[in-house]
């Protein structure tokens, strides 16, 4: 069965392999499965091919950050050490632009909830931060997923940025999704299974954490 999701999905991969790959950026509110879309997407593209990033957990400090991202990567890391905050900042963005698989292939990431970067703002020259990391993913070879909850923030970031950025608005659950979570009902019955799921789309707002809660 083709669910909005499973479109949602196809449209995520078209975009990561177009020529030139596209930047899809996914918005929603929180529980509306940003970060389950990209655990998904990191299995389905292979665990030595993409990389997913909770920026919002990692982003501590510049050089925390760079050290969070290159000790959970599948990707080959450079052993330096840069000093400072510009710099670390610096390091882990050429590494996001110019990672490569082992076989040499280019490196996707999955980075969730972006927009944290802003937590380096307070930092020596990195008032830009955020502008600085789009610019960066822009023209880089390699393919990235971003994701964020606040949506007006980010299509303001974006306004004026390259068009690689594709804005998806992650549409609420259907009742097809909620099925697809739930699975069928104890009496496999086809309309006690449609009645549960309808019943659980409406009480959760279609929002998927809250049915898997369920």
């Amino acid at each position: 069965m083709l669910t909005p999701r499973s479109t949602l999905t196809r449209r995520i991969i078209a975009a990561l392999d177009a020529s030139p790959s596209r930047i899809p950026v996914l918005l929603g509110g929180c529980g509306s499965g940003r970060t389950t879309l990209l655990q998904l997407l990191r299995d389905r593209l292979g665990r030595t091919s993409a990389q997913y990033i909770d920026i919002e957990r990692i982003a501590t400090t510049p050089e925390r950050f760079l050290r969070a991202v290159a000790a959970t990567s599948p990707f080959p890391v450079s052993d330096a050490a840069p000093r400072g905050a510009r710099a670390a900042f610096d390091a882990t963005l050429a590494f996001l632009s110019r990672g490569q698989t082992p076989g040499g292939e280019p490196a996707t990431f999955l980075l969730d909830e972006f927009l944290e970067l802003r937590t380096f703002e307070s930092f020596p020259g990195l008032r830009r931060v955020q502008h600085d990391f789009v610019d960066g993913l822009s023209v880089s070879g390699n393919r990235f997923v971003l994701t964020s909850r606040y949506v007006t923030r980010a299509l303001r970031l974006l306004r004026d940025t390259s068009s690689r950025f594709e804005v998806i608005h992650v549409p609420a659950l259907s009742v097809e999704d909620t099925l697809d979570v739930l699975g069928p009902s104890e009496t496999n019955e086809p309309r006690d299974s449609e009645y549960l799921a309808r019943a659980v789309q409406a009480l959760t707002d279609g929002r998927p954490a809250y049915v898997r809660a369920m």
